[in-house]
């Protein structure tokens, strides 16, 4: 459970890193220990002053984070070495025993894993709202800026500016969207030891309602040891807009080339050819999108799980949704320094544009995009 999300600088965002850092990650499978005893005397199983002060003594933390972490390895989980501290802080073995009381390792970790993710969700959130806004102003200022489209990369029919950039907007937004349907469905972890609740007798469900209510976070109808869909769905739900952004990160690419220069990026340098404009920020959009497929791949094409335990197919989350949630960020980051950036030259647009082709612009279809981001981001 490494808490360093990024092999390389520019592959991921400081945002993003402090979600996953080896203390965030132990704060949240602590903050499930918590809530979980709590839930025991919200449901009737534990005595409320047991309860919390198995709850406190999730709360007070631990001292090496990274020390919790690097004992995996050694029983196969982080919850030894850590719920050893909890409970010697302990004075009796009355609250000791509330301390992951009817739990299993995978329900602490998966459930940690869910809390990270909702607030890697939010980066992701705040960047496509980023985007967005800046894709509705160009869409609004450039409406009837003339503009050459192209298809298989040769001149086409002319469009406008304001309508490519709604073009770019619109994907964007849905994409949002489900972004907020994920965060709304995440859902926490609990079953025990092979996922039926057995050590709550009659009040398992009781207990993993409460759990729910305890993190904000959904109860679910079975525990999902074995069935990793909820993992996928949610790398799925990221994979959209980061692939959408590469898109976008090519397009101005292009549109910046020197045999085109129909606008103009913030540029990098070349260590050879002194005044090169190189598109440094879609370059990073378009690798992180790479870096990004790759470590999506190692959930979404992973083998299925063996009976009730993933055997190392769920270890390997531990690693890959960091990489994952990084990636995107550092995509979407890069897209919209991109668009931050962006300089349209509109004599040059026009001039590919031949006079007689100019085109009547009703801009309904700009209008409709423009509405749907005011339903969603908004302009204030």
């Amino acid at each position: 459970m490494s808490g360093a999300p990024s092999p390389f600088p520019g592959f991921s965002t400081p945002a993003m890193d402090a979600v996953w850092t080896a203390g965030s990650r132990v704060s949240a499978l602590l903050e499930f220990e918590a809530a979980l005893a709590l839930a025991l005397a919200d449901a009737g199983v534990a005595p409320p002053g047991e309860a919390e002060a198995a709850a406190a003594a999730c709360r007070r933390g631990v001292a090496d984070p990274e020390g919790i972490l690097m004992s995996t390895w050694e029983s196969g989980t982080p919850l030894i070495a850590l719920l050893d501290v909890v409970r010697n802080s302990l004075a009796g073995d009355d609250e000791r025993r509330w301390v992951h009381h009817g739990a299993t390792s995978q329900d602490a970790i998966d459930t940690a894993h869910v809390l990270l993710a909702r607030s890697a969700l939010e980066i992701v959130d705040d960047s496509l709202a980023g985007i967005s806004r800046t894709l509705a102003a160009l869409a609004e200022t450039h409406r009837t800026q003339p503009h050459m489209g192209r298809t298989f990369l040769q001149a086409a029919r002319p469009t406008t500016f304001g309508r490519r950039a709604a073009g770019w907007l619109e994907p964007f937004l849905r994409h949002l969207g489900r972004i907020r349907d994920a965060r709304h469905d995440l859902a926490v972890q609990l079953g025990g030891p092979v996922g039926d609740l057995a050590g709550y007798g009659t009040a398992g469900e009781s207990v993993v309602r409460a759990l729910a209510a305890r993190l904000s976070l959904q109860a679910p109808t079975l525990s999902w040891h074995a069935d990793r869909s909820r993992i996928w769905a949610l790398v799925e739900a990221v994979a959209g807009p980061v692939r959408w952004g590469a898109k976008v990160a090519l397009d101005l690419a292009l549109l910046s080339g020197s045999d085109v220069e129909e606008v103009a990026l913030r540029s990098g340098a070349s260590s050879s050819m002194p005044g090169k404009r190189n598109p440094i920020d879609p370059v990073r959009a378009l690798a992180a999108a790479d870096a990004f497929r790759g470590a999506a791949a190692m959930i979404t094409e992973a083998p299925p799980s063996e009976l009730d335990r993933g055997l190392g197919t769920w270890h390997v989350e531990w690693y890959a949704l960091p990489l994952v949630f990084g990636t995107a960020s550092a995509a979407l980051e890069a897209v919209g320094r991109s668009l931050d950036s962006l300089q349209v030259d509109a004599d040059a647009m026009a001039s590919l544009v031949p006079p007689d082709q100019i085109p009547e612009v009703p801009g309904t279809d700009i209008d409709r995009v423009l509405a749907l981001f005011d339903e969603m981001v908004g302009r204030g």
